[in-house]
């Protein structure tokens, strides 16, 4: 069964995301069911990535300590960017079809964040030289995780 149709189970697993010699975060993952999930996330820096990205599943996030400011796009197809800070025990809902890229970080910040059922893959919002609409890129494409045609 391919990774993206197993069913997700877990209780208290750690996941770096980012490089390991530069993480991003890292998420501690309380109990992960096919149906939810709840993780705290350790936040140490803002998304390298040029554009935003979207998340599989709709989440819900409260900023336990610390806070940070995102680039936010309700319509990342068509809508510009909004700042939107998250601060300390503010809870918010983000859903599978807005977009987002952390653009700083308070040290120390820390999040609980409940997520959904996984409904599809993660992707990047990017549009060539800035020209709009902007086009939604497979997460797998645009770091090049896709094995090369050709190679077995």
């Amino acid at each position: 069964m391919s990774r993206e149709r197993r069913p997700r189970w877990g209780i208290l697993q750690t996941f770096v995301i980012g490089k390991q010699d530069n993480p991003m975060m890292k998420r501690l993952r309380l109990v992960q069911t096919p149906l939810f999930g709840v993780y705290v996330h350790f936040i140490y820096r803002e998304d390298l990535d040029p554009v935003p990205h979207d998340h599989p599943w709709t989440f819900w996030r409260c900023v336990l300590r610390g806070g940070y400011m995102e680039n936010y796009l309700d319509d990342p197809g068509r809508g510009q960017y909004r700042l939107r800070v998250q601060r300390q025990w503010r809870v918010g809902r983000f859903p599978t079809d807005h977009a987002h890229r952390i653009v700083v970080v308070k040290p120390g910040t820390v999040s609980l964040v409940i997520v959904g059922r996984k409904r599809r893959v993660w992707g990047f919002w990017g549009s060539v030289e800035g020209i709009m609409p902007r086009t939604w890129v497979d997460y797998r494409d645009a770091l090049g995780l896709r094995p090369t045609e050709g190679v077995r």
